[in-house]
């Protein structure tokens, strides 16, 4: 058995019928084909019910609180994604563009295109795929999936690298360099002294740290302040984070934990068996003061959502 024998599955391409023996069928589901995609520890239960030399109908079911690692892409097709059931944040790694989907929505992903899911909902998620010419190349690359070196993740003020241009495109492709400047840059829209409505579909969504996830949804984010929501998945828990201004928050739905260390060593940190932290139940608030390293957490089986707002940097 060569390389491309071992890599490939027999079903690619093949799926219901190899291209010479393709018939009209009806696929029941007992006519699927299951795979998990994935890193250890971070799997993604898949199907497949078609696999030709022309075209994929796959999809995959993402539990409350899991994400596909690595992030997906195709050599030698573009793929498009409808969600199915529940909610989904979809992410490209290497552009850093971020987008909030519900059942019903789809996305355009070229080929080539870097794109991984999170979901940090209550439910599950399960999304449907078409892929369009070649799901596989014909020499076998894309079956095993590189690492993205620099992911675009939001990392609080470690994120943001400077005054990276931001042209409008950005805000047709939401990401980090979208940050000061959201919805609309602050200090022109001043001058025009006119109300501004920012409906849910109009925030920002950015996913928090390149190990631990969480989910920071931004309203605004000017030149004065950031403020918006912080979603944490079931038992999920963010990375430290410290900003260049205070911090209040607002337990808006169950309770969110504040992990704040007790040395600035954060190898020494982790050898401390007992810590302290601060827990902010629903409906109360908290200050963190500027420069204090400080992490979230959610202990309990529900998502908790917590309302945010930092002044003036990150």
């Amino acid at each position: 058995m060569d390389q491309k024998e071992f890599l490939i599955p027999e079903w690619i391409e093949n799926l219901p019928f190899p291209p010479k023996k393709k018939k009209p069928v009806v696929i029941t589901k007992e006519m699927e084909v299951s795979y998990f995609y994935g890193f250890p520890g971070v799997q993604v239960d898949c199907w497949a019910c078609v696999c030709t030399d022309k075209i994929t109908l796959a999809g995959y079911t993402l539990p409350p609180g899991t994400h596909d690692e690595p992030p997906g892409f195709h050599l030698h097709g573009d793929e498009y994604y409808y969600i199915l059931e529940g909610e989904a944040v979809v992410f490209n790694p290497e552009g850093g563009e971020t987008y909030l989907m519900y059942e019903g929505d789809s996305l355009f992903i070229p080929q080539r295109t870097r794109h991984q899911i999170f979901n940090f909902s209550n439910k599950k998620t399960r999304v449907s795929a078409v892929l369009a010419p070649k799901m596989w190349a014909d020499d076998g690359m894309g079956t095993i999936i590189p690492r993205v070196k620099e992911p675009k993740f939001y990392k609080g003020k470690m994120g943001i690298t400077g005054e990276e241009k931001r042209g409008r495109e950005e805000f047709i492709r939401p990401n980090i360099n979208c940050l000061g400047k959201w919805p609309v840059d602050p200090a022109s829209f001043r001058t025009e002294k006119i109300l501004l409505r920012i409906p849910k579909d109009k925030r920002l969504p950015l996913i928090h740290g390149e190990k631990n996830h969480v989910l920071f949804s931004f309203i605004v984010s000017s030149d004065y302040i950031h403020f918006g929501e912080l979603t944490i998945s079931p038992n999920g828990y963010s990375e430290f984070e410290q900003h260049e201004g205070d911090e209040v928050i607002h337990a808006l739905k169950g309770e969110v934990v504040i992990r704040i260390p007790e040395t600035d060593d954060l190898e020494l940190e982790r050898e401390n068996a007992v810590r302290s932290s601060y827990r902010v139940r629903e409906g109360e608030k908290m200050l963190i003061p500027e420069g204090i390293k400080h992490q979230y957490l959610n202990f309990s089986d529900e998502i908790t959502k917590t309302f945010f707002a930092i002044a003036p940097r990150l």
